[in-house]
């Protein structure tokens, strides 16, 4: 059976999540193609609801996928589960050895309420990764920061 058959019938596999971090801010290196993320956080603070949050970018690491995709990044509110932005876009892996590196800028995000929210990412409409986030207001205990800082 070949690979397009066996893709409509769901066997290949998914690429596997290397790493999901939000951050203010990526840069790219013209020469080496090198990728600094500056700012990374795992938390939103706001004095009122809704917020917008300007500016953030999500980086996305994969590796292990086989032909194309159908890729979908989103972000959710865990309270209630509702999907409050999705960015989706075709996902192509030469061979199952290639690193995509991927850098997604979003910008005026509105959060509606605090709560854990999360940022998933899914291939042909399965997740594959996630990573969890939180939007506090100015009451709220913040959750325990990471031992990483973020």
């Amino acid at each position: 059976m070949d690979e397009k058959a066996e893709k409509e019938k769901g066997k290949l596999p998914l690429p596997k999540v290397l790493a999901i971090n939000i951050c203010d801010q990526i840069i790219q290196d013209v020469k080496t193609h090198k990728m600094s993320l500056i700012g990374l956080f795992n938390r939103i603070q706001s004095q009122r609801f809704p917020v917008p949050h300007p500016l953030l970018h999500v980086y996305v690491a994969l590796t292990d996928g086989h032909g194309s995709y159908n890729a979908e990044l989103r972000f959710v509110n865990l309270r209630n589960d509702q999907i409050i932005a999705k960015m989706t876009g075709p996902l192509i892996f030469k061979n199952p050895l290639q690193v995509i590196e991927m850098n997604m800028e979003i910008r005026n995000l509105e959060f509606r309420s605090e709560g854990k929210h999360s940022v998933q990412f899914c291939c042909n409409g399965q997740e594959i990764g996630n990573r969890d986030f939180f939007v506090v207001g100015p009451k709220t205990v913040p959750p325990p920061i990471s031992e990483s800082g973020g």
